[in-house]
């Protein structure tokens, strides 16, 4: 799978699992990041454990401004004091319309959680570019490439979307 220069648009999605306990970003990941910075992109980010309290701490430590931290009901977590923006009433909704609010995303994900490959699809079937970083931890191993369209990352995502659709209209 090819990898692309780095993420496109204007503004750039940074979601991952809570599950990735490792010190910091990786180093591949940090480029991306340092390079949607240097084209002054705006970033929006999620505020629960893992993956996304190292972004924050990444972007604070980069001194970087044009950051909004999405969150559900209420906020966990804001390491620069950024702007906030409430996403949804629960933890779907906010994934979901942080997903359409952007045009690019980094995603790192750990050990394929179940939560992470919901949000692969609509991404895929959007179209947006994104940088994915698969991390197994079984196995200590990690894959970093661009989202692959033909891949199927959730076997159940239709049925799940039949379901939350016909809910919503109940």
């Amino acid at each position: 799978m090819k990898e692309r220069a780095g993420p496109k648009g204007k503004k750039l999605l940074l979601m991952g699992s809570s599950a990735f306990d490792a010190k910091e970003l990786p180093v591949k990941v940090k480029v991306r990041i340092d390079r949607a910075i240097a084209r002054n992109v705006k970033i929006v980010v999620g505020e629960a454990l893992g993956s996304n309290r190292l972004y924050q701490d990444y972007l604070k430590s980069k001194g970087y401004k044009k950051v909004v931290v999405g969150h559900a009901m209420r906020l966990r977590y804001n390491a620069g004091n950024w702007d906030t923006m409430q996403y949804g009433k629960d933890l779907k909704e906010r994934e979901r319309r942080m997903i359409e609010d952007c045009d690019s995303a980094i995603v790192i994900w750990v050990n394929k959680s179940s939560v992470i490959s919901e949000n692969l699809e609509p991404l895929k079937r959007l179209g947006e570019p994104t940088y994915l970083y698969e991390y197994l931890s079984e196995t200590n191993t990690p894959e970093a490439a661009d989202l692959d369209p033909r891949r199927t990352y959730d076997p159940y995502y239709h049925a799940k979307e039949y379901w939350r659709k016909r809910k919503s209209t109940r």
